[in-house]
């Protein structure tokens, strides 16, 4: 069972993403009086202009709007949409080209660009870069899917490429394409007309924070969509498909607020503060660095009638599943690293690291387990999308 509850908590707009009753992911959302200023510029694309080459980072800052230079990797933007007359085919400063906000700024970094556009549906991505069909990880590899994929690849022009979401399966293959035409005529209409524009032209925009969500969530497996606010209620009805109305629910308060009815204000502690208490006894202890992420396992108050080793296990297994969890609550990303409390059998140790896996597979983002040091401390990585929750709170305070 999975349910996204919106309400206004310490006047902040939360959006709660539940699995089973656990809240998994947490974003505040740009209040509505100063949602311009505050809205994330992730997705948008822009006619930008080279500021400057840096060679010895093989990249280029670029900017998209006046004072605001963004990262572009060299290495990792072979073509480049240069939209001004040149002779040379490398890219030099004052070049003006097509690009996408694919991270949003970071503390002291500033946001990424890149030439590999895309266009997100609730169905089907759309991709100008390279030809390609992706298929979700999570979907089968049946008849249907492969011969959904051959179709697709017939229909790909040269330089285009697809991915297929989760959401597609519970889909006709109707729908599906369908998303695919309409997704690849506004992309290839928009790069045809982008030399038309001056530099610092947004020439699309990214859906709205609620539209983004709802295309990031599973809108099949979502069950219940609720809220106490009639705006976001409103919003909601415009973007969700026939079918789906059912699952939205504008919540009237009598005796208890929304937030009060799924304890919201527990998880809210547990979401801020730095340590984080186990079922079992034990805790972990957060900490963002500007570099990495720390996380400590500790067995604090933990006891069993288990041998001392077995007991340890039993605590760093729970603390492997609320390290998943935690990742995705707090939006944590870059290096993690993970100090479990130290086990003494090898066989021990590899029954964690594969629970753990396991694990942060749950999570749509990208995650990776990357190692073991010697010193027992567990290496991972988790992609960088949008601001951590530590992050979203401090813009919102300013």
């Amino acid at each position: 069972m999975h349910e996204l509850m919106i309400t206004q908590y310490e006047n902040r707009t939360c959006a709660c993403y539940y699995e089973e009753g656990v809240l998994s992911e947490l974003t505040i959302l740009p209040n509505r009086q100063a949602e311009q200023k505050q809205t994330s510029l992730l997705g948008n694309i822009y006619v930008g202009r080279v500021q400057n080459i840096v060679r010895n980072l093989e990249a280029a800052f670029v900017e998209i709007q006046p004072g605001l230079a963004c990262y572009y990797s060299l290495e990792e933007n072979k073509t480049h949409l240069v939209l001004n007359a040149k002779s040379k085919k490398a890219l030099t400063a004052g070049d003006e080209i097509l690009v996408q906000v694919s991270r949003e700024a970071s503390k002291t970094k500033a946001p990424t660009v890149s030439a590999e556009l895309q266009l997100t549906g609730n169905l089907v991505i759309l991709l100008y870069g390279k030809k390609r069909v992706n298929i979700s990880r999570k979907l089968p590899s049946d008849e249907r899917i492969r011969k959904l994929k051959a179709e697709l690849e017939n229909r790909l022009p040269e330089g285009f490429g697809v991915i297929v979401r989760t959401n597609a399966y519970e889909s006709t293959d109707t729908a599906i394409l369908e998303e695919f035409d309409a997704l690849l005529g506004q992309l290839t209409t928009l790069i045809a007309q982008a030399g038309y524009h001056t530099v610092f032209s947004c020439l699309y925009q990214e859906n709205t924070p609620l539209k983004r969500m709802l295309n990031d969530y599973n809108n099949e497996a979502l069950t219940r969509i609720i809220t106490d606010i009639p705006a976001v209620f409103e919003e909601l009805s415009t973007l969700l498909p026939s079918g789906e109305q059912e699952k939205l629910e504008l919540f009237q308060p009598q005796f208890q607020p929304l937030y009060a009815i799924y304890r919201f204000d527990r998880d809210w502690k547990e979401a801020v503060e730095q340590r984080v208490w186990l079922k079992s006894g034990g805790y972990l202890v957060i900490e963002q660095t500007e570099a990495l992420t720390v996380i400590d396992v500790n067995t604090g108050k933990a006891v069993s009638k288990k041998s001392r080793q077995d007991n340890i296990l039993k605590v760093n297994l729970e603390a492997a599943g609320e390290v998943a969890r935690q990742l995705r609550l707090r939006n944590l990303s870059g290096i993690i690293i993970v100090d479990f409390i130290d086990m003494e059998q090898k066989e021990q140790r590899e029954k964690l690291i594969t629970y753990l896996c396991q694990e942060i597979k749950k999570d749509r983002i990208p995650t990776n387990f990357v190692d073991i040091t010697r010193l027992n401390l567990v290496e991972l990585t988790r992609k960088r999308v949008q601001k951590s929750l530590k992050e979203q709170l401090r813009e919102r305070n300013e």
